[in-house]
C-alpha cells in the first residue's frame, strides 16, 4: 500500500520514490487507498492532472467499505483513549493495509502508530 507522501514524491520525480516504486511493483501490486486520490487531488497543480491520472490509473485503488471504515473507526478509538490523535484519512488508510495484511510504504511513520501495521519508511531505499 503506498502512503500519499510517497505517490507524490513519485508524481514530482523524486529519485528515491521512483527506485522504491519500482523495487516494490517488482514484488507485486501496488495499491493505494482511495483517499490517497482525495488527498493528492486536494493539493495537484495546474497542468499535473495527465500525469498525475496516469499514475493513479496503474495502481489498484482500494475503496473504503464497511469493513475498512470500522476497523479505522475502531483504531481510533483506541488511540483517542490512549490521548492520541491521528487524521482520519491516515486511520483509513492504515485499516486498509491491515484488512489486506500488506505493508504501508511511507515516510510519515509517526502517522500510523497502529499494532500490527508493517510500515516501511521510503527514504531507506
Amino acid at each position: 500500500m503506498v502512503d500519499t507522501d510517497i505517490a507524490i514524491d513519485f508524481l514530482r520525480r523524486r529519485d528515491y520514490a521512483q527506485r522504491l516504486l519500482e523495487s516494490w511493483a517488482g514484488e507485486g501490486l501496488l495499491a493505494i487507498s482511495v483517499l490517497t486520490h482525495l488527498e493528492i487531488y486536494q493539493g495537484m497543480k495546474a497542468g499535473e492532472e495527465r500525469a498525475t491520472n496516469a499514475f493513479l490509473d496503474n495502481l489498484i485503488s482500494v475503496s473504503v467499505d464497511i469493513p475498512i471504515a470500522r476497523r479505522a473507526g475502531t483504531m481510533l478509538r483506541e488511540l483517542r483513549l490512549k490521548g492520541t490523535t491521528i487524521g482520519v484519512a491516515d486511520a483509513v488508510i492504515a485499516a486498509t493495509a491491515l484488512q489486506f495484511g500488506v505493508p504501508l510504504l511511507t515516510n510519515n511513520v509517526g502517522h500510523y502508530p497502529f499494532p500490527g501495521l508493517m510500515v516501511i519508511r521510503g527514504l531507506e531505499v
